[in-house]
């Protein structure tokens, strides 16, 4: 493996994000991990976190404490270039990366998208007990378990989840276990969707729930078709509420469920 060290550093000499970041560290190039690496690392702790996080869009961290740390991309060419003691990632085996990360002895630990609460946690805890911040990480499992405690009131109102590009969440999601920790019924089902699906305008018409949660703002293509389910939902008048939402707080676990959940509960 020595021998193929110096092949391996030429191959990335061309990447300047990972040219920045100092050898030997803790690194993240996944943002969902990084939203939980700011609540638990220690001051000075991570060498890097990941480009998503430099973007105020779709970052989970905050951003001047993403923005103070280089940014890190999910190339295989990158990260070796960053020569970490330890890459907190995404699940990329699907491209070959983290085989070939693997093979080049990079330390790893690889995370996916949590479908539930207690997944996140999971996550959390492995997250502290992987940089050495345990007691950290309890203190934000503390957070999030009196954020989701399960709402007492038997009166379920029927909502859903509208996410940018038309997508709902239904069963097996964070964003439906989310709902009914609030109170809600997803109303995802009743519209035969599955896991993840797009739910047409006019079947929701046809039969509206009570609540909609759309994304305050969007751009784009997605802007567009934001506006005009927007305008078609208007049409409903008091029958449904159309509640603002900030998409990223759905994109992630870790510290955006205590946020979310406060959001949600709001509306219920």
């Amino acid at each position: 493996m020595k021998a193929l060290w110096p092949f391996l550093v030429l191959l990335a000499a061309g990447c300047d994000r990972g040219a920045q970041i100092a050898p030997g560290q803790i690194v993240s190039n996944n943002p969902c991990v990084d939203g939980i690496l700011a609540e638990i690392a220690a001051p000075g702790q991570i060498g890097a976190v990941s480009i998503w996080s430099h973007d105020p869009k779709s970052t989970s961290a905050p951003l001047d404490w993403a923005a103070a740390r280089p940014a890190l991309g999910t190339t295989a060419e990158e990260v070796i270039a960053a020569r970490p003691r330890l890459l907190l990632t995404g699940n990329l085996a699907m491209g070959g990366t983290n085989n070939a990360l693997a093979r080049a002895g990079i330390p790893m630990r690889t995370y996916g998208v949590p479908a539930s609460i207690a997944q996140s946690i999971a996550q959390v805890r492995d997250i502290a007990q992987a940089i050495g911040r345990q007691s950290a990480g309890e203190a934000l499992v503390a957070r999030i378990d009196a954020a989701t405690r399960p709402a007492t009131d038997k009166r379920r109102k029927t909502a859903i989840i509208w996410q940018s590009g038309g997508f709902v969440p239904g069963k097996g999601t964070l964003q439906d276990d989310l709902l009914a920790r609030a109170g809600f019924a997803n109303a995802s089902a009743t519209y035969g969707l599955k896991q993840w699906d797009i739910l047409p305008v006019e079947t929701l018409l046809q039969n509206p729930p009570d609540i909609v949660f759309l994304p305050e703002a969007a751009a784009g293509e997605d802007g567009r078709g934001l506006a005009a389910r927007r305008r078609l939902l208007n049409h409903l008048g008091n029958r449904t509420q159309l509640i603002p939402f900030p998409d990223n707080l759905l994109f992630c676990g870790g510290p955006t469920i205590v946020k979310a959940m406060a959001r949600i509960r709001h509306a219920a």
